[in-house]
């Protein structure tokens, strides 16, 4: 169930940002698509680090019959649910820069809370296989969500199409496997606001695995973001649409992502079953980190659809061993159990940190040296993420 919900999730952020948002900043800022687009994901990924770390903290406290979490993941697909049809009909930047921060502030919130379930009601020696088939949701939502959204008929029918699974897959994890209560439950002391206060949420930042999967992850997720966050417009401007199969752009990304997601299958169970055989998590994300790396420096060689076929088979292999072992890398290096809700939180946000950054510094890396400059510094900065997990020491 957590499966389900998580890919019907992905399928929405895979959707919006790599076909229904693009072609409509196209339109509307013709001769400023790229630093519009920056824009508006900057804005959209301020809220989203604020969301990740509020839903951990929120549902951590929450007391009810429905148990922790089901009150804030039912709250939050609400929000998502309303705001997406009205992202459907925007017509303008600025509606555009109100109404997506608020969508990705409600999806990421879900995000938080939905992942906060994992340490809560799944035993450690299952967290390897669990930890996969959440994982797996990431290859499935990418591949649901380009093709709904590519093939959808207009811009307002591609978002119904994705809020439709998102719907029904979060209440039938609702609905079958419902949380238990938590009114029996202490409640952590509430403190002061207070500066020292505010520090202290961040506390775990001290232990020293904690600080490297936190630094890792979110080096990892600045090489994805900085070089997914413009697929269109590199499929578009780099590679050329007439070069692709179908002349396409959209077609084009559909593809390639299409590619990244069946490699992507491949890969996340067996990733899954080798670390737990070697009991070496940590140093599988490495592995994955440094692979990644070099599969990033292809298409910087190389302006052609072959390449970035080459490109799409690499990151589903590297990409996807990575995502799914750093969950469980994640819920390994959590200090304590009551609050990783928040703990978690703050490694989700440093997933996601990076895309408030991220379109700034892509953007000026396109226009001072072009897209191959884009891949050359993906490629560093996964590196630099592989040398931070490997310096990971968990008890075998």
């Amino acid at each position: 169930m957590l499966f389900l919900a998580y890919a019907s999730l992905i399928t929405i952020f895979q959707g919006v940002q790599n076909i229904l948002l693009p072609p409509v900043v196209q339109r509307l800022a013709p001769d400023a698509k790229v630093s519009t687009m920056a824009l508006l994901i900057t804005l959209a990924s301020v809220t989203t680090v604020i969301s990740l770390f509020a839903g951990g903290i929120v549902s951590d406290r929450t007391r009810s019959r429905w148990g922790r979490r089901t009150p804030s993941l039912v709250l939050s697909w609400l929000a998502s649910v309303i705001l997406m049809p009205i992202m459907g009909i925007a017509d303008s930047i600025v509606l555009l820069a109100v109404v997506l921060p608020m969508l990705w502030f409600a999806l990421n919130y879900y995000q938080s809370v939905l992942l906060a379930a994992l340490p809560d009601r799944i035993a450690k020696d299952e967290l390897g296989f669990a930890s996969a088939a959440i994982g797996l949701g990431a290859p499935v939502g990418i591949f649901c969500g380009v093709n709904l959204a590519a093939f959808a008929s207009n811009t307002l029918a591609g978002y119904i199409l994705l809020a439709v699974p998102f719907t029904i897959l979060t209440w039938t994890l609702v609905l079958l496997e419902p949380e238990a209560s938590s009114v029996d439950m202490p409640v952590p002391p509430r403190h002061p606001m207070s500066l020292t206060n505010f520090l202290a949420q961040f506390s775990s930042v001290r232990e020293r695995n904690f600080a490297l999967a936190l630094a890792s992850r979110f080096l990892m997720f600045l090489c994805y973001f900085a070089v997914s966050g413009y697929m269109f417009y590199i499929v578009q401007d780099y590679i050329g649409a007439e070069n692709t199969p179908f002349g396409s752009a959209a077609a084009g990304v559909s593809i390639l992502l299409s590619v990244m997601t069946v490699t992507w299958l491949v890969v996340t169970f067996g990733s899954g079953y080798f670390a737990d055989r070697i009991g070496r998590t940590a140093l599988v994300v490495a592995l994955a980190s440094f692979a990644a790396a070099i599969v990033t420096l292809l298409p910087a060689a190389s302006a052609s659809w072959p390449i970035m076929l080459a490109f799409a088979l690499g990151i589903g292999l590297t990409f996807g061993a990575y995502f799914v072992l750093d969950l469980k890398l994640a819920t390994l290096v959590l200090p304590t159990p009551e609050t990783a809700g928040r703990d978690l939180g703050i490694l989700l946000a440093a997933g996601s940190a990076p895309g408030v950054i991220s379109p700034a510094i892509a953007a000026s890396i396109i226009e001072a040296g072009g897209y191959p400059a884009l891949f050359v510094f993906g490629a560093a900065i996964a590196a630099l993420a592989g040398v931070c997990a490997i310096r990971i020491r968990i008890a075998r």
